[in-house]
Order: structure tokens, then sequence, then C-alpha cells
């Protein structure tokens, strides 16, 4: 752990050695000690953790120290210009720093909240300043003042420690925990191949991740399970990692990779008696998939054993859909108790093998399983696999009218914040506004499906319409939401429950990509 040395306060420091001699008398050194303990005892505290911070870039990663002051964490601001650059001079005075990012001259004043670029400045939320002799910056530093540095693309979710820094694309991953004889069964879904060696260290087991850059949607994620507890994903040492807790010690782990790679399959049971001798049960999985050997907690690493490398075919573009609402979230419900999570989840899956069956696409899904999942949470899935399109399917009560469908999409605020004089658009995109630059594309999609789905007969389809759709905001890729109607409280959902209904959907949204795809967009 890396940690800066704390801040010095009057109270702390030693009386110089030319202080008139009365002070040395006890009678007057009580007074001075009882000013020093109140003036120690008003002084604003300040709670100073460590951490560590990582930089993935194309050719490397590197590990920065955090220093949290209170709820905020900084960085070393000359250690972060010489991992995204290099830094071609320093001019340093007591209160003050100029630093010279290659050409471009940077200045800043401890305590001060703006960062000056030749002669633009920009806002910190927080103030720099100077710790152990280093000027330290808050990590909002990195999306407020780097991108204007630097025409490298930037990716960095709010509240992480990790960013992604030039040509880097990270993976992310879905899990889901079902019941088996005697245990449970752990299901990893990768939105790309990985290799898994694992091993066991203080009674859990972890699982590397070939030093794959990850950006997981939840930093751990915690099981109502009798056998498993909760799995963690780390990489504050530069090394990706899940690290799986068991409920209780003595339970043996039998992890196994399927579809090459992108499913780790891991059951988790308690050992028979020996007096069974029952071979323990191992994930089923197809015949091509990579196994690895059973481990127990306890010393030693468990690595698993491979397949021979073969040269990848042209990837597969991406498809990443969304079943709306999860979870607590039941969305919509119909007079004949249907919910919308629920018939959400269906047309998607409905349209994943309708598209999985044209073996031109691969599929994400931004939802898997009954979940409470964020809208940036399925942003992020789409974002981090590089979907070419997002559909989120939703249903509601849309009117008389039933079958009826509409399709929306991102409509922005009407008014945006001035441009910044002399600064050209940096290539980052905020979180918030990565639909903005993809409203055109979104709009040929929304045609695309609305088309394809008129023609389905009895079904009443709008033409696509603009709306702010808190699920749409942060996607980076065409993005639409479509709404199935009616479902209705006065209203049975006999229609959107049909089978046959759910594959004509499906088979209109194939239809629609296909005809983006021959037009060129």
């Amino acid at each position: 752990m890396h940690g800066a040395p704390l801040p010095r306060r009057e109270g702390d420091e030693e009386l110089p050695a030319s202080l008139p001699q009365r002070f040395s008398r006890p009678r007057l050194l009580v007074p001075v000690i009882l000013l020093l303990g109140l003036a120690a005892f008003f002084w604003p505290t300040r709670e100073m953790r460590s951490d560590n911070f990582v930089f993935y870039s194309p050719s490397r990663r590197q590990i920065l120290p955090i220093e949290t002051v209170g709820n905020t964490k900084f960085l070393p601001l000359l250690q972060i210009l010489n991992i995204v650059g290099k830094v071609g001079g320093i001019q340093e005075k007591k209160n003050s720093l100029k630093v010279w990012f290659g050409t471009t001259p940077i200045e800043l004043r401890a305590n001060e909240v703006s960062v000056q670029i030749q002669k633009v400045r920009y806002q910190l939320p927080q103030p720099v300043h100077l710790s152990g002799g280093q000027w330290m910056v808050p990590v909002a530093f990195l999306t407020t003042v780097l991108p204007h540095l630097t025409r490298q693309t930037i990716e960095y979710q709010e509240g992480t420690n990790r960013i992604f820094f030039g040509d880097v694309r990270p993976a992310s991953f879905t899990v889901r925990v079902d019941p088996i004889a005697n245990g449970a069964r752990l299901t990893v879904q990768f939105t790309d191949k990985i290799a898994v060696r694992t091993a066991s260290s203080n009674g859990k087991w972890v699982m590397f991740l070939n030093d794959r850059p990850m950006e997981p949607m939840e930093s751990a994620y915690r099981f109502q399970n009798p056998y498993l507890s909760e799995l963690q994903y780390d990489d504050h040492d530069g090394v990706p990692k899940l690290i799986l807790s068991p409920t209780s010690s003595g339970l043996n782990f039998y992890p196994v990779q399927a579809e090459g790679g992108k499913i780790l399959l891991a059951d988790v049971v308690r050992p028979p008696s020996s007096a069974a001798q029952v071979q323990p049960p191992k994930p089923a999985v197809p015949p091509s998939s990579t196994t690895a050997e059973p481990t127990a907690p306890g010393p030693g690493p468990q690595v698993t054993a491979e397949s021979p490398a073969v040269p990848p075919g042209p990837p597969l573009p991406v498809v990443a859909l969304d079943a709306g609402h999860g979870g607590t979230d039941n969305g919509g419900r119909s007079r004949d108790g249907v919910l919308e999570k629920d018939l959400a989840a269906l047309y998607v899956a409905r349209v994943r093998s309708a598209l999985l069956a044209t073996e031109k696409y691969r599929v994400v899904l931004t939802r898997s399983g009954d979940v409470n999942v964020t809208s940036d949470q399925r942003a992020l899935a789409s974002n981090l696999s590089g979907a070419i399109c997002f559909l989120s399917f939703h249903a509601g009560d849309l009117g008389t009218a039933s079958p009826r469908i509409t399709i929306f999409t991102f409509q922005p605020p009407t008014t945006a914040p001035p441009a910044e004089p002399d600064v050209p658009a940096p290539i980052f995109v905020p979180w918030g506004q990565a639909q903005e630059t993809k409203l055109e594309q979104s709009r040929v999609l929304a045609l695309a499906l609305q088309q394809q789905l008129a023609l389905m007969n009895g079904v009443q389809v709008d033409l696509p319409t603009g709306a702010p759709v808190r699920t749409l905001r942060s996607v980076n890729a065409p993005a639409v939401a479509i709404e199935l109607g009616g479902l209705s409280p006065s209203e049975d959902a006999t229609t959107l429950t049909n089978p046959s209904f759910q594959q004509q959907v499906a088979g209109a949204v194939v239809q629609a990509l296909a005809s983006i795809e021959k037009g060129g967009n």
C-alpha cells in the first residue's frame, strides 16, 4: 500500500531553537500545551487512505497510488501526464506550478479549483493540493482536463479506479448463480473470449483473466445462496481477476470453460462422504470446450488446460439486446398478470435466437435473469462490446389499438452548453452524452424497424418518435426502444404472449438489420 505522508499541523511542529528561553519554563509550558491541544481538537479532520488506480493503455498498464481525502480521490499530476504523454518542462514556485505537456503549458495553483491550459481555464470539482511535495489533482481531472490535452480516446466510468486510454477495448461479463444437487453453479458470461486460470487462496478461489482489461458492470456480486457469498472483481495490482468466496470451508470447486472461452462454468459442491466414493459432478459443456482440473480451498495454483490455438475468423458484429426492467422493477402489468419485465425477456430471447440463427451476429444481453440492472450498466454492457446497435424492449398501454408498436429514439435536452472558444472538440465524449453523437444513425435504425414491423398483419406500427428515454442516453451506438402494446391492467396480454406473434417480431428485427446492412448505413 502506498500512503501519502500525513499533513503537518501547527500543533505538530517543533519549537525553533531561537524561541525565547521563557517558553521553557514549566509554568508557561502548560498553557501552551493546552492551547495546542485545543487547536488539534478543532482542526478539520482529514481521513486519508491508500489505494491504487490503474491506467490501461494498448502497450502497458500502470498503477498510481490514490490519496483519499474525505470522499475525494486524488492522483499525482506529473505521473498522469507522463503516462499519457511526456512532460517537457516544469516551473515550480511555492504555491504554483507551470508544466509543459509536450509544448502545451498547464498552470495551476495550490488550493484552487481551476486549471489553465494556454489561455483557457477549466474548473475542477475539488481544489488541487500539495501532499508530500507532490502536486495532486482530483480524479475528475481525467475527464474535465485530460481530454483537452490529448487526442486519444479515453474511457472512464465514474466511481471506478481504472481508466482505459488509447485503443483499448475492455471486456465485461454478466454473472448468474443456479442451484444444483448439493451445491451451486456459477455462470460467468464474458463479452469476449477469455483464457482463465484458477488458484485457491485463503479459503477463496481466484480466477485470473489472462491479463485481459475488464470493465465490470459491478465490482462485487453478492449472493443469497447457501454455498456462495460473493464474487468480486479486483485489479488494484494491475492483474484482472475474479475472487469467489464460499459460505463455508470444505467445499470443492470445479471450473470449466465453454464456447471457446466466452463462458466460465464453476460448480461449487459439498464433497460426498468418504464411504460414498461418488465422482463429483462437472458442468455439461460442448465437446470443444476447455476444461480445468477441480480445486479445493488450500495452497497451490490450479491452471486450466488450454485448447490449441486456432486462428480466429473475422469478428461478427455485435447486437446488444436489452430486456427492460427486471428484479424488483416489474414495469407494467396486464389484467391476466403478465409482467412487463417477463414479457421483455421473452421478446429478447426470441430476437436473440433469430439473430444467432443467421450466423451473422453475436449477441450481448444487458440483463441475464430477473435482476436489477441500472441504465448505466445496460449502456456499459453495450459500449464495451462495441455493439453495432442497441435494442431495448418494453411493453405498455398504448391505447385501445392492440397489438400496437411504437419505436422511440433518444431526444436530448433542447439546450446545450455553449462551446468553448478556440478549443477543438475532444475525442472524449461525456458518458451522459454518448447517444447524442448517434442520433441520425438511431433514426435510420428506427425507420428500418418500423418499415419491417408494419409488414406484419393486423399490427398498428407508429412512425418513430423521439423521447428522453434514460436507457438510451449513454449508449454509444445506434439505439432504439421498442414499446409493445397493449399491456394494460384493464386488458389481457393474449396477443403479446402468443409465440407466433413474438416470432414475427423477431423476424422483422432480423430483416430490419439486414436492410440497413444492404443499404450501407
